[in-house]
C-alpha cells in the first residue's frame, strides 16, 4: 500500500509535462541520412558506440529508424566501430601486496641492447665459410 506522500508525489508527476527535445536533423536541415556520413551518425552514438535512444537523441520515430539502419550499415562497412574497448583497473585483492604474483614470474629476460643484434654471430660464420672455401680451392689446385 502506498503512503500519502507517494500518492501526492505521483499526482504531481502525472500533471508535469516534459519538454520535448528539438530534432537535431531538422535543425541541420538533413534531408537524407547516409551511412557514409560518419560525423552525423556519431552524434547519435554513445561514447561506447551504442545507438542512443529516441528520447536521448530527440529524433522522430522515422528518423530514429533511418539512423539505426544507417549506423548498422556503417558498422558493416567498417566505417563505425561496433564497440569501443574501455580499460578499467581493478582494485588489489585483500591479503596481497597488489601484484598478484611474485616479481620473478613477471619479469622479462634481458635482451641484448646492441644495435647489431645477432650480427656478431653472422660475421663469424661468414669468415668461417670463407676460410673453408679457400681451403677447398687450395686442395683442388694441388
Amino acid at each position: 500500500m502506498t503512503s500519502k506522500k507517494n500518492k501526492i508525489r505521483n499526482a504531481r508527476e502525472a500533471n508535469r509535462k516534459f519538454k520535448k527535445k528539438a530534432n537535431p536533423l531538422a535543425g541541420d536541415k538533413v534531408e537524407f541520412i547516409d551511412y557514409k556520413d560518419v560525423s552525423l551518425l556519431q552524434r547519435f552514438m554513445s561514447d561506447r558506440s551504442k545507438i542512443r535512444g529516441q528520447r536521448m537523441s530527440g529524433a522522430t520515430v522515422q528518423d530514429q529508424r533511418e539512423i539505426a539502419t544507417a549506423i548498422k550499415n556503417a558498422r558493416e562497412m567498417a566505417l563505425l566501430p561496433y564497440t569501443k574497448r574501455t580499460v578499467s583497473t581493478r582494485a588489489p585483492r585483500p591479503g596481497r601486496d597488489g601484484r598478484g604474483e611474485d616479481e620473478s614470474t613477471l619479469e622479462m629476460p634481458e635482451q641484448p641492447t646492441s644495435s647489431t643484434f645477432g650480427m656478431e654471430d653472422a660475421a663469424e660464420e661468414v669468415t668461417e665459410v670463407v676460410t673453408a672455401t679457400e681451403a677447398v680451392e687450395a686442395e683442388v689446385e694441388a
